[in-house]
């Protein structure tokens, strides 16, 4: 049957309303270490996490793990292990997600040769995997002082000259980022520190790994070439086109007027499509950015989706086909990393009927207006349906999580919400679209 009447079009009005949404934003910087020995563990509280969602949206947390105690031990002690997982189910129950780096060293260029590197990986990775839905990103690490492949013991030929390596040295950083790669999740972001690491070790474009890699910008700023973040105008404008599809972040690092100010600052976050930067680090730095500047910055890192319009028609015989159409534009700074489903969603005190909406939310990049269309059956019951849309993470554990904020809903913490005022709907954790279908014979 085709639909009895013409469609309803609701508009929505922009909003400055704050949205903590999954996987963006500011994240909280939180470290650890692991010795060996337990009690030199510094688990995360899942019950803090939640409190601090709570109070600022905040729903990103990253996470150092610092191996301390095996720089001479090939094999991961199990209590170690332990705790790591516990962690990772913290921030499952706290509804939030973490970005994982492990190092081996905050203080010193130490870190362990290749082949301990790569037995560690295998053996992290097995967590990773299992806790691949709390994952919002793994930084490669592991090589030099902080993880972040520069002062080095063992993949520099001169470690007094850290910045000349020798082709050995390259092959040596390609072994750890493809042991990453190949012994992780295609499910988790893996993110280098400098372009010239990607480009040097996954110049291939056609190699599928190359997608999941993104870039870490720990220098955000701080000086012409953010710290040797940048080598050339070139990499300026091969990150700036490749952040469109993949996962960009980091933090501040030091003051460098007027470059590190907010006018400078804007400019840079939309060029380079960062999702999330550090709120503890260096605040000096985001204190310049001004009240306005980090409350633009807040609500725009990442994805922000804001709903515009929705046609829907407002009456169907049970049974008849009708179409809604569903209009977003998305005003954030980069698109989700992500694919998810969306489900358009029909309501009444007593009944839900979900029909699957087609799209790719890794295509909503920043300015773009959506389209979305959803073919619907009208339910046999008679009745007036709301209408809403679902965007619930792509991982089903997540749909079931019982949060630790009270009135939320198993899944709200995980799905996606509109810039819009009015229309989140926390138990269930859907958008409601304001539109009604009468079914009627």
């Amino acid at each position: 049957m085709a639909a009895r009447s013409s469609a309803a079009i609701v508009r929505f009005a922009a909003s400055d309303i704050d949205v903590p949404n999954p996987g963006r934003g500011f994240y909280h910087y939180t470290e650890t270490h692991l010795t060996g020995d337990p009690d030199a563990y510094r688990p995360l509280s899942a019950a803090r996490m939640a409190a601090q969602r709570a109070q600022d949206g905040t729903t990103l947390y990253f996470r150092y793990f610092y191996l301390d105690g095996y720089h001479d031990r090939t094999t991961i002690d199990s209590r170690d292990l332990a705790l790591v997982r516990a962690d990772f189910q913290a921030a499952r129950m706290a509804g939030v997600k973490l970005i994982v780096r492990f190092a081996y060293s905050e203080w010193s260029s130490r870190d362990a040769p290749l082949y301990r590197v790569s037995a560690h990986i295998r053996q992290l990775a097995r967590l990773l995997n299992e806790n691949a839905a709390v994952v919002a990103a793994v930084q490669a690490g592991f090589i030099g002082r902080w993880g972040e492949w520069y002062y080095t013991d063992n993949f520099a030929g001169d470690p007094a000259r850290p910045w000349v390596l020798t082709e050995a040295d390259w092959r040596a950083r390609g072994a750890v980022l493809r042991t990453l790669l190949d012994t992780t999740s295609p499910a988790i972001p893996v993110q280098v520190r400098y372009p010239a690491i990607k480009q040097r070790l996954l110049s291939d474009a056609a190699d599928p790994r190359a997608a999941r890699v993104g870039i870490h910008n720990d220098c955000f700023l701080a000086s012409a070439d953010d710290y040797g973040t940048f080598t050339s105008d070139a990499d300026r404008q091969w990150l700036a086109a490749q952040s469109r599809s993949v996962l960009v972040g980091g933090e501040t690092c030091g003051v460098n007027p007027p470059r590190s100010e907010w006018a400078s600052a804007t400019s840079e976050l939309a060029r380079y499509h960062l999702t999330y930067l550090n709120a503890d680090f260096d605040r000096a730095v985001l204190s310049s950015w001004g009240t306005a500047g980090l409350a633009e910055a807040k609500r725009r890192l990442g994805y922000r989706i804001r709903l515009t319009e929705v046609a829907a028609p407002s009456t169907l015989r049970p049974g008849a086909v009708g179409t809604v159409r569903i209009r977003l534009v998305n005003v954030g700074y980069a698109a989700p990393v992500a694919n998810r489903p969306v489900q358009l969603v029909l309501k009444t005190r007593m009944k839900r009927v979900k029909f699957v909406v087609p799209a790719d939310l890794r295509t909503w990049t920043p300015g773009r207006t959506i389209d979305l269309y959803a073919t619907i059956t009208a339910p046999t019951a008679a009745a007036d349906y709301r209408l809403y849309l679902n965007l619930p993470d792509p991982d089903r554990s997540l749909r079931s999580t019982m949060p630790l904020i009270s009135g939320e809903a198993t899944n709200s913490a995980y799905a996606i919400r509109f810039a819009n005022d009015g229309i989140w709907d926390a138990k269930h954790g859907w958008n409601s679209l304001n539109s009604t279908l009468a079914v009627k014979s």
